[in-house]
Parts: C-alpha cells; structure tokens; sequence
C-alpha cells in the first residue's frame, strides 16, 4: 500500500526538480540589456519632452552602444527612424512608436 505513495514521491520530486533546473536560468536580464533599456528610456523621455538637445545625445549614446557592440544593429536602426521622425517634427508619432519598440522589446540587445 504504501508503494504507490513512494513512486509518486519520487515522480513529483523529480518533476520539480527538472522544472527547477530547467527554468533557473530564464528570465534574468543581462546588465547590457539593462542599459540598452535605460537609452531607449532616455530617447522616450526626451522625445516625449521635445528636447532636441537630450535627444542628440542620448542618439549618441545609442551610436556608441552600436560601436561597442552592445546593441544589435536592427535594434539600433528601429531606434535611430524614430529618432529621425523626432527631428523631423513628428514628436507624437515618435513617442508612440517608442512605447510600442519598448513593449515588444523591454530589454533590448
């Protein structure tokens, strides 16, 4: 009778230990994902300030991440159009496309 019970301990056990290991590792964000994050928030809040000043500069700061690497490239290019369409004048429409790359893309590489 008590067999059973044993074998469905160990089932169990071992269950959650396969998920424990497997899913140990997921959903941690690297520190340069972080950051990439922090420059597309930067980009937001300038574009959403109209503030053409941070906004060269934080789009420097992304070219830099780009050099070095951090950052991949068609992440970068999604960025920068919406940077260009900023400058162009088409502030709202910019800001909204930001909110949308951060929400399909919350921590990008």
């Amino acid at each position: 009778m008590l067999r059973p019970y044993v074998q469905l301990c160990r089932i169990t056990f071992l269950s959650l230990f396969c998920m424990t290991v497997i899913f140990a590792g997921c959903g941690q964000t690297s520190d340069e994902s972080r950051q990439n994050r922090r420059v597309v928030d930067a980009v937001l809040t300038a574009v959403t300030l109209k503030n053409r000043k941070e906004l060269d500069k934080d789009a420097a700061l992304l070219d830099k991440r780009l050099a070095d690497g951090l950052l991949a490239d068609r992440n970068h290019k999604a960025v920068k159009a919406i940077i260009e369409k900023a400058r162009s004048g088409n502030w709202s429409e910019a800001e909204d496309e930001l909110y949308n790359f951060r929400e399909t893309n919350p921590f990008p590489k």
